[in-house]
């Protein structure tokens, strides 16, 4: 049972950590896209869809199959936090002696998805690279809880930040956090995974 549990906790962590790279997915596929053909010309939507999978060979085919199956997985990362976490109704508790330190994710932005866009979807070895680099930087997400690292947070709206030596990720402002801690104002936290909560108002 016990290594069934860990089992589920390393795929979950997994499929967070795919989904803060959704952005990087989304950036590859606008950049490697072919809209127009060898004569210019606009590509008919059956020669569009067939660069996928079809006319397309070697690295690039892999490419494509890859960047699909990631971004379908990344996809169900969303799902789940939207619609399990945000819509568990988790337990009451308070806040005490707050000291709000805002985690960086523009750092994780720059330090690892910016370098991946240079990749060559056309060398085999630029891919291998690239890939060895995805899996590194996974070991280190998972083995350290860091599935709050997700620019995703702050395009919805949310702030990540740490506190009682956990980390919340929450749509309260700065100011708002520090009112409920001073009031002892009961909020609603779910843990996602470790030390990690969604914290809303209760």
């Amino acid at each position: 049972m016990n290594i069934i549990k860990k089992g589920m906790r390393f795929i979950r962590k997994f499929i967070f950590y795919l989904s803060s790279f959704l952005p990087l997915y989304l950036l590859l596929f606008i950049q490697n896209v072919q809209i127009k053909g060898e004569n210019q010309k606009k590509l008919t939507i059956k020669a569009f869809f067939s660069q996928f999978y079809l006319t397309s060979s070697g690295s690039v085919k892999i490419f494509w199959i890859v960047l699909t199956i990631l971004s379908m997985v990344s996809i169900l990362g969303v799902f789940i936090f939207a619609k399990i976490y945000m819509k568990s109704s988790g337990r009451k508790a308070t806040l005490k002696n707050v000291n709000y330190v805002r985690e960086d994710t523009m750092g994780y932005i720059v330090t690892y998805i910016v370098p991946m866009i240079a990749m060559d979807i056309h060398s085999g070895r630029s891919l291998l690279v690239n890939f060895l680099l995805f899996l590194i930087i996974g070991s280190f997400y998972i083995k350290n809880d860091q599935i709050f690292m997700n620019p995703l947070y702050n395009f919805f709206g949310f702030n990540v930040f740490s506190a009682e030596d956990r980390v919340y990720i929450t749509k309260l402002k700065k100011h708002e956090i520090r009112v409920i801690s001073k009031n002892n104002t009961e909020v609603r936290i779910n843990n996602i995974l470790g030390d990690i909560y969604l914290l809303t108002k209760d």
